[in-house]
């Protein structure tokens, strides 16, 4: 069971259904009801776990997504090596052409136009990454408009982050403190 509502609910039921036993003593309830309790704070802290690794994972797998040299599955090792080396010098370009932060987004919006019109993809990409990078939306747009796969991508990415901002948030911290206050007896 991963809901903690339900792992709650659960353990309630079960604590009532033991309060229940007019053949029990109270000692014999409070060992039920102990051991009870310790197995759901356990599937508590084993689904907490877990939906943490989920959330790793997604926002891992999603920036991949987004941030990932393209290369095609039928490439050899070779080719993959050529693909991303290729890659890390328009990257280098790039840095080196927007070094100038204050003045970065001119710039790449007239790298990504001519990456475009030179069909230039992994410099466009390049510009792209950079612009992430820096927060520039108005080029990251111009990038994604004519590119609706990678946009969808970013816009995985963004959730997925958000997602995790949310289980990191004051509000997130403090959901999982009352329900393992709640859990504690």
């Amino acid at each position: 069971m991963t809901d903690p509502a339900k792992i709650l609910q659960q353990r309630n039921a079960e604590i009532q259904q033991i309060e229940g036993y007019v053949d029990l003593n109270d000692e014999a309830k409070n060992r039920r009801i102990t051991a009870v309790t310790e197995k759901a704070n356990a599937s508590y802290q084993e689904a907490k776990e877990a939906e943490a690794r989920r959330i790793e994972e997604r926002v891992t797998s999603t920036r991949k997504a987004v941030y990932g040299v393209p290369a095609s599955p039928m490439y050899s090792d070779a080719e993959v090596a050529q693909t991303h080396h290729a890659f890390r010098m328009a990257w280098d370009d790039v840095l080196f052409q927007t070094h100038d932060t204050f003045a970065a987004q001119e710039e790449l919006e007239e790298l990504l136009e001519g990456a475009e019109r030179r069909g230039d993809a992994l410099f466009a990409r390049a510009v792209y990454h950079r612009a992430l990078d820096l927060g520039l939306q108005q080029v990251v747009d111009s990038y994604l408009s004519t590119r609706p796969r990678e946009a969808k991508a970013l816009e995985r990415y963004r959730k997925a982050l958000a997602e995790a901002e949310q289980a990191r948030s004051v509000e997130g911290l403090l959901a999982s403190a009352m329900i393992e206050r709640q859990l504690g007896g």
